[in-house]
């Protein structure tokens, strides 16, 4: 089987440093949120400065680490209907008035906003920034986890504690800034523009994370399909079945498998263990006592 993927133009592979302290927050920092309808508090981790993620030939690969999963997949439990969204500003005094923000749909073609516009979405996300550090104020935690009806959390400041639509920020945001895990947002910086008609958005990159933690950056703006992953070996001992195969930096890979040898998708069962690819070659394992079993590699970002 292969999928759709995202094909990788450079292999060069950085990572963030861990934090080294609490929450704290500064003008253009990066906030990694995740959030879910409902009553599921909020998770909000600062990233780091943004510019960390800038200028970036295309095709380079992070694998961002300064955050925790296991934070966010203890505080939701299950992680259906999890989104993420990432975000960041400029000050209002900075001379080049900038916003970073994620954009869930593949098919928008962004352009640059008005200063009233910028005005909006910098008040709103300094706000969750500045909310964050100070509730985290006098402990070391490098996260910040509140109820979403709570006035200083993401969600009741994007939405206006619910009276507007929180996956455009309200309507700060040209576009939905969130989307499930398991699945990519592009990366767009906005600017201010007088113009009548505004010149497109930049896009930076993309974020993607997949449904066992493993944020990762990918700069530029070209979507293909990754390369087809490639079975080097397999073994079974016992009722352990052993699968090795190719990888590249940046993709993310898991099994597949059915009892039937069949081209439908819908007949091929997903394996929950995720493993991400350092240009590598990786294992993963399966147990079953099925007489049969076929398997397929799947390579996502």
């Amino acid at each position: 089987m292969n999928p759709m993927k995202i094909k990788i133009f450079a292999l060069l592979i950085l990572c963030t440093a861990q934090l080294a302290m609490g929450f704290s927050y500064s003008d253009s920092d990066l906030l990694l949120i995740f959030r879910r309808d409902g009553t599921s508090k909020d998770v909000e981790f600062n990233l780091g400065t943004v510019s960390n993620y800038l200028g970036k030939a295309s095709g380079t690969v992070i694998q961002v680490t300064n955050w925790n999963f296991n934070t966010v997949a203890n505080n939701f439990g299950s992680l259906a209907g999890v989104k993420f969204a990432l975000i960041a500003t400029t000050a209002n005094s900075d001379p080049v008035r900038r916003s970073w923000l994620t954009d869930a749909n593949d098919a928008d073609a962004p352009t640059e906003i008005s200063g009233s516009k910028m005005s909006a979405l910098h008040a709103k996300i300094d706000s969750v920034g500045q909310n964050a550090q100070l509730y985290t104020a006098t402990n070391s935690i490098q996260s910040y986890i509140i109820a979403p009806t709570d006035l200083s959390s993401y969600t009741a400041i994007a939405s206006q504690s619910g009276q507007v639509d929180v996956s455009t920020m309200g309507g700060s945001a040209p576009f939905q800034v969130e989307n499930d895990l398991g699945t990519i947002n592009h990366f767009f910086q906005l600017k201010v523009s007088n113009l009548s008609v505004k010149p497109a958005a930049v896009q930076i990159g993309s974020f993607g994370i997949s449904t066992n933690g493993v944020l990762t950056f990918i700069a530029g703006s070209a979507v293909t399909p990754l390369q087809r992953p490639q079975i080097v070996a397999n073994g079974r001992n016992g009722n352990q079945q052993t699968i090795s195969f190719s990888t590249i930096a940046g993709g993310n890979y898991r099994l597949r498998y059915s009892t039937v040898l069949s081209p439908d998708a819908a007949n091929w069962t997903v394996l929950p263990a995720v493993i991400a690819g350092d240009g590598t070659t990786k294992t993963l394992t399966d147990t079953s006592s099925d007489a049969v079993r076929f398997y397929a590699v799947e390579a996502f970002r």
